[in-house]
């Protein structure tokens, strides 16, 4: 997705008040937010007077056609060329990304003279959290591929099957579909598997009685989709019946808690609040919910830690889950963009226990 000079110009201004002189730039997804460039390997400086990307040849034409608001230098020596241009430069302090620097990368560039090095930990990430028209757009049109290619797989039958023979089916129509790849490996855990968040799908077969969690995404314009389903059989248990009610419950609270202004926490509050009122809270072992754009995870997080505000422009996750050691598992995720008064679904599959196909 092209990006212009203005938000480079905008990391100017933050840079400006944080009294930095130069930033390095090193996250690829933030060089891609700032430049437009969507290749694996370069470096970012940024300073009021403008911005270099550094890549090598293998990127030269590819960065030329890409590459927006900045200067492109080609050098098979990255690193060193960064290291001239700071030399040059001569920047009273500089800026520079502390939680994706290397230790060895930060020595070479520094070269015994720390002082002027200022760590910051993710500036770019503070610009990404508000959207615009364009990123939620492509988030849009991921959601869309995801879900029809889930649907489609759905369609053709997944009972019976390995888990991970439907999750490589999903991958596999998620492209056919238009995406340029999947978010994330998607879970695919049925029975008493899903009592595990993150499972990593296997060759076991999936039970006809079984609920399953399907947590599953894709890629298009470089943008994220993020969406689970539970999949429940004809007669699920009364015990997974009771969960799904309950977890919808508090998804449905997360939602109508969302609107700009509101503290993240407030909305993670929420779901808690419900899920205690069902019985379930103790079963609830990750955060509500978390932002997304070129990164699966962005900021902000709706967790019990966040400092953050919700804020026109922002997409984040509501996915409360409830886990039963031995029984089984119920996750509910939704994207939501938050609008001008209240949160709104970009994702669109029904999450009232009803059969997708």
């Amino acid at each position: 997705m092209p990006a212009g000079s203005s938000r480079i110009g905008r990391l100017a201004s933050l840079l400006s008040r944080r009294r930095i002189d130069l930033f390095l730039c090193v996250r690829m997804t933030n060089i891609r937010y700032l430049t437009g460039f969507s290749g694996s390997d370069g470096l970012l400086l940024a300073s009021p007077e403008g911005a270099t990307l550094v890549t090598d040849g293998r990127y030269e034409e590819q960065s030329r056609e890409e590459v927006r608001g900045a200067e492109v230098a080609v050098s098979d020596r990255k690193w060193k060329e960064v290291s001239r241009r700071i030399r040059r430069a001569r920047p009273a302090r500089i800026g520079y990304e502390s939680r994706h620097l290397t230790v060895e990368q930060f020595r070479l560039l520094s070269r015994g003279d720390e002082n002027r090095w200022v760590p910051l930990p993710d500036p770019v990430e503070e610009l990404r959290m508000r959207k615009e028209k364009e990123e939620i757009l492509a988030m849009e049109r991921a959601a869309v591929a995801a879900a029809s290619a889930l649907l489609s797989v759905l369609s053709r039958g997944f009972r019976g099957r390995a888990e991970s023979f439907v999750a490589a089916d999903i991958e596999r129509e998620m492209k056919a579909l238009g995406a340029e790849e999947t978010s994330f490996r998607p879970i695919v855990a049925s029975g008493p598997r899903a009592a595990m968040p993150h499972a990593v799908p296997t060759s076991r077969p999936i039970g006809k009685g079984e609920a399953v969690i399907v947590d599953f995404g894709a890629r298009r314009g470089g943008y994220c989709s993020d969406e689970t389903v539970t999949l429940l059989p004809e007669a699920p248990s009364a015990a997974i019946r009771r969960a799904y009610d309950a977890v919808r419950r508090a998804q449905d609270a997360g939602i109508r808690a969302i609107r700009p202004g509101v503290p993240c926490r407030e909305v993670d509050a929420r779901v808690r609040e419900s899920l205690d009122r069902s019985g379930y809270l103790k079963y609830f072992v990750h955060s509500t919910g978390h932002g997304v754009g070129l990164d699966i995870h962005e900021r902000p997080s709706l967790s019990m830690r966040s400092k953050d505000r919700l804020a026109e422009g922002m997409v984040v996750t509501v996915e409360p889950g409830v886990y039963l050691p031995g029984e089984g598992g119920v996750r509910l995720e939704d994207m939501v963009r938050i609008a001008g008064t209240r949160g709104e679904r970009i994702t669109y599959l029904p999450k009232t226990g009803s059969r997708l196909v």
